[in-house]
């Protein structure tokens, strides 16, 4: 249930911080039998406002700070100095209530590749039952798709003639199509798959939560802030939380506390409460606990870099978010048939394909997105979204070999984090988008594509060179929202939790959220890091049988 506050000195046998794809997965699964009681703390609020639950809406909150934590990176060296806007989620479902929604398990390679690290029990085959548990797409094969799990699956096969165009231009140019891209193939070109539910957002929220929150041994705080991790000696013993009327309280955990606040906040709170480089603790005057050196270093993200084009036809998202009367016949279908641009965010068709052909697997995504504007968030005609008709296709390196962190800057917890991605800081990515963007315009001019397509709008033709091409991706590169690993799996010493999850040097704490990937399972991570709240929910579960 909802509450509003807990009472003085109130015991849970497990406190998870963060209501988000992962940590709405673990308290799902930790409460499913009753045994045990659970408080999942949130900082934001109810996801009670209606913009979230339609697809197309989240235009409405993603430029919100009511829904969104407005986080800006450090200013990027490589990227002209500028600093970049990273929209978070601050509500129940986190950021799975405001993304783009794409159903995308990942490359099984990435994941064998954590295996062969020494991530035991995290290859492509040890997720895969995990993989078919969480999701619900009878349409699949049922070896390897699941059904009847909390998270629906929506194929946007035909969904448009821009998105089919695309697929068809793709293999014109010699590329696979896939029929279902999450069937353990990945590599090549298809129409996107939505964790939406009859139209509607199926967030960690929709599908996790709300069917267990009148369970009584589950309670969930919204509106609190979690500032620090409590410790008796080298022991989680609970955390220390900030109401919204600025009052301090504790509450207790018998068993485990489990940090679910995601890759920007769980290092952040591992840091306040005195686990981290030591040297960074001590500079902003917090006492060392256990120096564990690698709290919030391998941040990683995927930039994303994009050509824009004017469409020949009025069927882009541009046209009906200028139109009254498109508005109303999307409105329409919506309401009667639940299709329609509503149901989708951004995003309709993909190709995963290889720079190179000697390498082993995918390192460039393709994107169609059926709408542009000035950046990633001009969703809206106010946000800079283009007055004609219009569509996208984002450029990502899959693998970025740039690294960057995310630190404390100071004690006081209400303070964001220094989140310092250090966008092409690798030479090796800027040639990547070279490559990427060289093989998108190859793609437009495909005879699939070619009548839908007025004019490239960004950077425009004229700009061809290397140097050209680089200047402007300098100015225009932004966020996948993709970020991860600042709170790595592995055996090393530089990892911050081991395979179980389990935070190096402390008992009874663990990290359950994406900030644990050592690399970018896939080319979005909603969906992974719903896996990882499955997996460590398995893992608990298990501990305290």
């Amino acid at each position: 249930m909802y509450v509003s506050n807990v009472p003085p000195n109130a015991e849970f046998d497990f406190i998870i911080v963060g209501s988000g794809s992962a940590g709405c997965a673990v308290a799902n699964r930790l409460t499913a039998d009753g045994r045990h009681s659970v408080l999942l703390i949130e900082a934001g609020g109810r996801d009670s406002n209606y913009n979230i639950h339609i697809p197309l809406m989240v235009a409405n909150v993603l430029n919100d700070t009511r829904w969104t934590w407005p986080y800006m990176t450090e200013p990027q060296t490589h990227l002209n100095g500028q600093k970049q806007k990273w929209a978070r989620g601050r509500v129940i479902g986190g950021s799975s209530s405001v993304n783009g929604n794409l159903f995308v398990r990942g490359d099984p390679l990435e994941y064998d590749h954590w295996r062969d690290q020494g991530c035991r029990g995290w290859g492509y085959s040890d997720l895969l039952p995990i993989f078919k548990r969480l999701e619900d797409f009878p349409d699949g094969d049922p070896a390897v798709r699941g059904r009847g799990g909390p998270i629906h699956c929506t194929s946007l096969e035909n969904f448009d003639p821009l998105s089919n165009a695309f697929v068809d231009a793709c293999e014109e140019a010699g590329f696979k199509r896939l029929k279902d891209y999450n069937d353990g193939s990945y590599e090549g070109a298809f129409q996107l798959q939505y964790s939406t539910r009859n139209g509607l957002r199926n967030s960690s929220a929709a599908g996790y939560l709300k069917p267990a929150i009148n369970r009584s041994n589950l309670t969930v705080l919204p509106n609190a802030t979690v500032t620090r991790v409590l410790l008796d000696g080298r022991r989680a013993t609970g955390v220390k939380y900030r109401m919204a009327d600025a009052t301090l309280r504790e509450v207790r955990a018998r068993r485990e506390v489990v940090l679910s606040a995601g890759p920007l906040a769980s290092p952040q709170l591992l840091e306040l409460s005195g686990i981290g480089n030591s040297d960074i603790l001590q500079r902003h005057g917090v006492n060392v606990v256990h120096h564990l050196p690698g709290v919030g270093e391998n941040l990683r993200d995927h930039p994303n870099t994009r050509l824009t084009f004017e469409c020949s036809q009025p069927i882009t998202i541009n046209d009906v978010l200028q139109s009254p009367w498109l508005k109303f016949k999307e409105g329409l279908r919506f309401m009667f048939k639940r299709e329609g641009l509503l149901t989708i965010c951004s995003a309709t068709a993909q190709m995963n394909f290889r720079s190179q052909p000697d390498l082993k697997q995918p390192d460039l995504v393709l994107r169609l997105l059926p709408l542009s504007g000035k950046d990633r968030y001009a969703r809206t005609p106010g946000y800079g979204m283009d007055q004609f008709p219009g569509f996208t296709f984002g450029v990502t390196v899959l693998q970025p070999r740039s690294r960057g962190a995310v630190h404390l800057q100071s004690k006081d917890p209400l303070q964001q984090a220094s989140m310092d991605p250090r966008y092409l800081s690798h030479e090796a990515d800027a040639q990547l988008f070279l490559d990427g963007v060289r093989l998108a315009r190859k793609i437009s001019r495909m005879p699939a594509l070619q009548p839908l397509i007025v004019r490239e709008t960004r950077p425009g033709l004229e700009v061809n060179d290397d140097a050209g091409l680089l200047d402007y991706m300098r100015g225009t590169i932004q966020t996948s929202w993709h970020m991860v690993g600042t709170t790595r799996m592995g055996t090393d010493a530089e990892a911050v939790v081991d395979p179980e999850l389990k935070v190096f040097g402390i008992a009874n704490l663990r990290v359950i959220d994406s900030g644990i990937c050592p690399t970018i399972p896939s080319s979005n991570t909603n969906i992974p890091s719903i896996a990882i709240g499955e997996k460590g929910a398995d893992m608990l579960l298990a501990a305290h049988a």
